[in-house]
């Protein structure tokens, strides 16, 4: 038996003991093979990932900066639209504070924090639209502004036509009251100055003369007001001096004017003679006196006589 054995043992061919030891490396290698694979694998997956999620993270900061950057020039462009409104500027000014208040809160925000920047995104395209609706409201405010611009302008020059029309109006008013005022004076035409002695017949000689008549004829004149009319004689000296009582003055336009006498006349815008009668009251010297005949504020008729 125990020779049947080693002869058993004796009898295997080397060959397959030889064949067995390849078999085991190559499933070993075949291991180290699977193994860094696997490896491979593991390395390239987790630096596809680890590349993945950088990009992810540098897109969200480019996202997040993008939005603080397009909101702070949103705070810009609404400083830019503000106008003379001052309804509107209130609520440009809100906006403002409104996009200032969404740039504090998204410093805070994380960058990898995607789902925020994105809600901030939807906000900054919210606050665009609105920034759409008032440029469009100023834009009509512009319009109506120009509008009535035009209008006003048209309405000043309108006024300014009315008023140089007005003016015009009330300097030819004017010169129609004075034309009408000129032409309503009464004219004393025909005038005659002498001297009367004490018999009442006329002289030239100074010492005898006791009395002044002056004789005229107030013209005819339709625009003059019809009625009793005053007028006054004024008997002026060599010396310049009105003859007559001091108590003889009246005013007219404003200024008190001396007189010698006066006479009351009753016109009836017809001719008519008139003679008023100054007696002494002055010592009369040789020379030439001025007759003047004033009647309703204006000089109408002028004479004179001389003394010797």
């Amino acid at each position: 038996m125990l020779n049947l054995s080693k002869d058993s043992s004796n009898n295997q061919m080397p060959g397959e003991s030889k064949e067995c030891k390849n078999n085991g490396l190559l499933a070993l290698i075949g291991l180290l093979v699977v193994i860094s694979a696997a490896g491979w694998y593991l390395y390239f997956t987790a630096k596809e990932q680890t590349v993945k999620t950088v990009t992810q993270l540098v897109e969200v900061n480019s996202e997040k900066d993008e939005v603080t950057n397009e909101l702070k020039e949103l705070i810009v462009q609404y400083e830019d639209l503000k106008t003379d409104n001052d309804e509107v500027n209130q609520k440009l000014s809100a906006e403002q504070s409104r996009i200032e208040a969404l740039l504090e809160e998204l410093k805070t925000v994380k960058s990898n924090n995607h789902y925020q920047i994105s809600k901030y995104k939807k906000e900054l395209s919210t606050l665009r639209e609105i920034m759409k609706s008032y440029i469009f409201q100023i834009d009509s405010l512009n319009t109506l502004n120009v509008n009535l611009r035009k209008e006003n302008s048209s309405v000043t020059e309108e006024n300014s036509r009315i008023s140089s029309k007005n003016k015009e109006l009330e300097e030819l008013t004017s010169n129609l009251s004075s034309t009408v005022e000129k032409a309503a004076v009464l004219r004393a035409i025909n005038i005659s100055a002498v001297a009367l002695n004490k018999k009442g017949k006329e002289t030239a000689k100074v010492n005898k003369s006791e009395k002044i008549k002056v004789c005229f004829t107030l013209a005819e004149n339709t625009v003059a007001p019809a009625g009793n009319q005053l007028v006054y004689m004024r008997l002026v000296s060599p010396s310049g001096q009105v003859l007559g009582a001091s108590g003889n003055v009246v005013n007219i336009n404003g200024t008190d004017i001396h007189f010698s006498d006066k006479r009351e006349v009753e016109y009836g815008n017809k001719d008519i003679d008139v003679c008023i009668f100054w007696a002494k009251t002055n010592e009369l010297v040789e020379g030439e006196y001025q007759v003047e005949l004033v009647s309703r504020g204006s000089v109408i008729g002028k004479s004179s006589i001389y003394l010797k």
